[in-house]
């Protein structure tokens, strides 16, 4: 019996190394967040190793997997065309955007969940100072830099979007606009 061994081009290594790193983030995040809450949540909130560049480094590592597997299966088409030209391949864009639509917009879960209302916790005790770190730090693509991306860059393709701001109850006090909008 002959075992046909997969050809791994240089493109399909690639991808294979960028899902490991994916990887690598979600569960290094995941981690300095488990750690962060051992030692007493110091600091009200988690902004440590990866949490410095993204406000949810863990969901950024999972829906980035899930982008390269997609990416990372093209090669693998039967199509004499190549995968642009595969159905199936197309079919595959189902997943990442699946994962997407959980962790992007699902209440019970992902940013949804942990942004908006949710915030309020951070703005009761320490306001200006998570402004300060919102402001500073993407909400899911890590990002050195974040508070010099203009506002329309920051609500397309950084997904900060409007729906994940805290809006306090009218007599609150709390001010959270951002100094962009």
């Amino acid at each position: 019996s002959s075992v046909n061994k997969p050809n791994f081009s240089s493109y399909d290594i690639a991808w294979a190394i960028l899902f490991g790193g994916g990887v690598l983030t979600e569960i290094l995040a995941d981690i300095q967040k488990a750690l962060w809450v051992k030692r007493g949540r110091q600091g009200v909130f988690c902004e440590s190793g990866l949490w410095k560049y993204s406000r949810h480094p863990n969901y950024f590592g999972e829906i980035f997997q899930w982008w390269c597997l997609w990416a990372f299966s093209y090669s693998s088409s039967q199509n004499p065309l190549g995968g642009y030209a595969d159905p199936l391949w197309w079919a595959g864009i189902i997943s990442p955007l699946f994962t997407m639509q959980i962790l992007l917009n699902m209440a019970p879960t992902g940013v949804a969940n942990a942004e908006g209302k949710n915030l309020k916790r951070y703005y009761e005790k320490c306001a200006e100072r998570y402004a300060k770190y919102r402001e500073n730090t993407s909400i899911l693509i890590p990002f050195i830099g974040y508070a010099h991306v203009p506002q329309f860059l920051k609500r397309t393709i950084f997904f900060d979007f409007e729906k994940y701001e805290y809006k306090p109850s009218s007599g609150s006090g709390h001010s959270v606009a951002s100094k962009d909008e």
